[in-house]
């Protein structure tokens, strides 16, 4: 028995779009500020080119990056799609960078999905 390829086809078709559980599409905005890695800013305040060295390491051991604006917000860093993001950050910590990407929001926490990221002023 045949099967169609027309599931396969819709699911692939569900994944491109973006907002296609009926959620808005997110606006595209740039925000500046510095890459952190979440665990060493949480818990002891770390972040600036000190920090740099130790952040890099652990964004690219796969601890959970965040960009600290510079107004004071603290943005949670996704990939446009659910993989990880450490090759577009990599060895950026302790930088000014402006981010490009859509702000989503869920339960009081902010996140960025990342289109691109850039050093300030570039």
């Amino acid at each position: 028995m045949r099967q169609s390829a027309f599931p396969g086809l819709m699911v692939a078709w569900l994944l491109a779009v973006p907002g296609w559980c009926g959620e808005p599409a997110a606006t595209e905005v740039d925000v500046t500020g510095e890459i952190v890695d979440l665990h060493c800013y949480l818990t002891r305040g770390a972040k600036g080119a000190d920090h740099a060295g130790c952040a890099n390491a652990c964004l690219g051991r796969g601890v959970t990056p965040a960009l600290l604006a510079k107004d004071g917000r603290l943005l949670m860093l996704l990939g446009e799609r659910p993989f990880p993001i450490k090759e577009m950050i990599a060895g950026l910590a302790g930088e000014d960078v402006t981010v490009t990407g859509a702000m989503v929001q869920r339960d009081g926490l902010r996140a960025l999905l990342v289109k691109s990221v850039r050093k300030a002023g570039r």
